[in-house]
């Protein structure tokens, strides 16, 4: 469900130089510092090893919704860093979902800095225009911890906190869901398609309903362009367009079930695993 074309398994990782303090894996959902200061976009990390996929949920020159991927590599003074690309696709609704058609585009640049577990500063050059935002981790529940390697066995996991796909693993890449599993509740950013095939990304608050059982709203949102500054969350604009559920088989296999402007689908997930043994959370 989560990947541009050609980033399924990187082929290499750059390993930390000596003297470069462990970070706690940083995997999941952040925002502009101060917490809600520029509610209405984030970026989501999912941290594997010395490797970050970047989600970066935002909005184009128009307002419409855009999203745009970066794959960070540890670089040796510990930040991590990598390109940012815009990705076009079929619409989320296509069946069978073909992802030769998807086209990955790059865009500019990223660098995320770490001060700990919960405040970085990420800097940014996106079609020409650089910005620099110190971001923090968003926290809506009990805060859980991730450590990748923890465990072989992704099926055991009971928090689900990850880079989610289509099942099975690289069948259906250009697409996926990122999970912000705390508590009870877990935050979705699904990133997919329109109907014109443009980057297109919703949200979901899935409440926990029964054991493993997970549903709520799916929302679009409209906004100020990316480079906007100062952002104004009172421009951002939520709209409901549909309800999804999250079936959790085990700890690595879902069932993903949405209605979406009139469109009904379910759709097999498992997590995204670019660096055995993947992450767990917990």
């Amino acid at each position: 469900m989560i990947e541009a074309p050609e980033l399924a398994a990187p082929a290499s990782l750059q390993v930390a130089g000596e003297g470069i303090a462990a970070l706690e894996n940083v995997s999941g959902l952040w925002w502009a510092a101060p917490p809600g200061s520029e509610s209405g976009w984030g970026i989501n990390f999912a941290q594997q090893h010395d490797t970050i996929f970047a989600t970066w949920f935002t909005y184009d020159v128009d307002g419409s919704p855009w999203w745009l991927i970066a794959v960070l590599h540890q670089s040796p003074n510990g930040s991590y860093s990598g390109p940012v690309s815009t990705v076009t696709g079929p619409a989320f609704d296509t069946v069978p979902f073909e992802p030769t058609e998807v086209i990955e585009t790059q865009v500019g640049t990223m660098t995320a800095t770490f001060t700990d577990r919960k405040h970085a500063t990420l800097s940014s050059t996106v079609k020409g225009i650089s910005r620099t935002k110190q971001i923090v981790l968003q926290e809506f529940g009990p805060l859980p911890t991730c450590t990748w390697g923890a465990q072989s066995n992704l099926a055991l996991a009971t928090n689900y906190t990850d880079l989610w796909w289509n099942a099975p693993a690289g069948s259906a890449s250009g697409w996926g869901v990122n999970m912000a599993h705390q508590g009870d509740l877990i935050f979705a950013t699904w990133f997919t398609y329109d109907e014109a095939g443009r980057p297109w990304w919703l949200i979901a608050e899935l409440q926990k309903r029964a054991s493993g059982e997970y549903s709520g709203a799916v929302s679009t949102v409209t906004g100020p362009p990316f480079d906007t500054v100062p952002f104004d969350p009172g421009k951002v604009k939520e709209t409901v367009v549909g309800t999804a559920s999250v079936a959790f088989v085990n700890g690595n296999s879902a069932n993903l079930a949405y209605s979406v402007n009139g469109t009904a689908q379910t759709k097999a997930i498992t997590r995204q695993v670019f660096e055995a043994p993947g992450t767990v959370c917990q």
